[in-house]
């Protein structure tokens, strides 16, 4: 398929269609240059957004090629500004979308939380836990979170793949913790930008409860995937399907100790559901592994079951399952 730059072109939707808009384009900071950061990129960029990529330290500023594939195999080509905090134009951004890696959020933050403007809003889209605190310790003056359930495959020629046939970016204020929090207009804001790309979104009161059921929700799925190295809809057939859902529910369980309550949800079913609308997905964490790379895992189950220690809580499943994804990243990290 040949690449089309869909810059300059009217507002479309992952699978190329022309959508009607009702507001000038913003400029949206995008933190992070993986799966996560690129789909995004193309798809706001498409959707007439005005985007910037922020990479890593020590990268070179210009431009990134981002491609995306959905199911259907329409493709969206745009090349993106892009480069690190330090050598971007002297700009700032009323938004700035956190895509990193949770084990690289917090040295993110600190790099770019200068880039954002007055009156700026922060999203944090990362896996893991304490989003709140870390915004906190950055600087953050307005942060919501948001929390991705599209399957997102990266292919070997660097181009991302939505996998499935559902997803949704669920956004809600967070709660730093200091007295300052978003407030449902930011989360509106951020849903209507994203939108412009054909994104499905919901908005929710709690962010700080969204990054749990988030959590629960990796807790179960990624560990469990990635050890029997299957796609995400193979795995509620599968006799460790059983292990997913412990975890789950220690996660839940962690969650209410804080004061984070997620009674209403069922974490088998939320299990079912989202390995159903990700069927053909390999989870991040089975392709970190794939590729040989450290996983998320001491940010999701270590870190749920560091929580429980704290706590007076007992997750043995997450303690079991953090230990034997960390030993096989051993494996190849001794090579």
């Amino acid at each position: 398929m040949s690449r089309e730059n869909l810059r300059a072109t009217p507002r479309k939707n992952l699978a190329g269609n022309e959508m009607a808009s009702s507001t000038p384009a913003q400029s949206i900071a995008i933190v992070g240059a993986g799966a996560l950061g690129r789909w995004l990129a193309a798809t706001l960029t498409a959707g007439g957004e005005d985007v910037t990529l922020v990479t890593r330290p020590g990268t070179v500023a210009g431009i990134t090629a981002c491609r995306v594939f959905d199911n259907l195999e329409s493709a969206i080509a745009v090349d993106v500004p892009s480069g690190p905090a330090g050598a971007l134009p002297d700009k700032k951004y009323p938004w700035l979308l956190l895509c990193t890696k949770a084990a690289d959020l917090e040295e993110a933050l600190r790099d770019t939380v200068s880039l954002v403007r007055q009156q700026g809003t922060v999203a944090v889209l990362s896996n893991g836990l304490g989003h709140g605190e870390t915004a906190r310790l950055s600087g953050v003056e307005k942060c919501v979170a948001a929390t991705v359930t599209y399957g997102l495959f990266v292919s070997s020629d660097g181009s991302v793949h939505v996998r499935g046939d559902g997803g949704e970016i669920a956004i809600g204020p967070l709660d730093m913790g200091n007295g300052e929090i978003a407030t449902r207009k930011e989360s509106k804001q951020l849903a209507h930008h994203l939108a412009a790309g054909g994104l499905k979104t919901r908005i929710v009161e709690d962010g700080n409860k969204l990054v749990w059921q988030k959590a629960m929700l990796n807790a179960g799925i990624n560990p469990v995937a990635a050890l029997i190295d299957c796609q995400n809809g193979d795995l509620p057939d599968h006799a460790t399907f059983a292990l997913a859902v412990e975890a789950a529910q220690e996660a839940r369980t962690v969650a209410s100790s804080l004061g984070v309550t997620l009674a209403e949800v069922d974490p088998a079913q939320s299990l079912r559901d989202l390995c159903r609308d990700t069927a053909t997905n390999r989870c991040s964490t089975l392709q970190d592994l794939d590729a040989q790379r450290r996983t998320e895992m001491d940010w999701i189950c270590g870190a749920i079951e560091r929580i429980a220690r704290a706590n007076g809580v007992d997750a043995p499943a997450n303690r079991l399952l953090s230990a034997l994804v960390r030993e096989a990243e051993m494996a190849y990290e001794t090579c």
